[in-house]
């Protein structure tokens, strides 16, 4: 039997998902479904400090749960610099931090501050350079996602 088409959905209709928790079929109004996909695929929103750092610097972010947006822009190439993440007993999981500069950093160093900072962490950063760390709480690890 086929099902009717409609051209008009309100918030309140239905659709079936078949949920793993529970094991069975059941309904979910599309507002629900909506809900979902923001808590899951909607790109969160950061927190966004532009810094001027000079050579040898050492740069602390901020010490919370929040994501992190910091834009590094040195007048010029630095030799050295650091970035201190959040204290692992502030950090969130799934919380991120990008860091950009626009210039070059030929040492540089994250300091994860009581985690692990795991799986390709850069050591120099190009102009135009960023990556982006996301934290898991479970293994108490920001690991590099882009």
């Amino acid at each position: 039997m086929a099902l009717p088409t409609i051209t008009t959905l309100t918030s309140s209709d239905k659709i079936s998902v078949y949920s793993n928790s529970s094991g069975y079929w059941a309904k979910a109004s599309l507002s629900s479904l909506l809900t979902w996909f923001y808590t899951n695929f909607v790109s969160p929103s950061f927190d966004t400090t532009v810094n001027v750092p000079v050579t040898g610097f050492t740069y602390t972010t901020t010490d919370d749960s929040t994501n992190q947006w910091h834009i590094l822009r040195p007048a010029g190439t630095l030799s050295t610099g650091t970035v201190v993440l959040p204290a692992v007993a502030n950090c969130a999981d799934g919380q991120e931090i990008i860091i950009t500069t626009t210039q070059i950093v030929t040492t540089f160093t994250v300091n994860a501050n009581g985690a692990t900072a795991a799986n390709g962490v850069p050591t120099t950063l190009a102009a135009g350079g960023y990556f982006k760390l996301r934290y898991n709480l479970l293994t108490t690890s920001w690991y590099r996602v882009a």
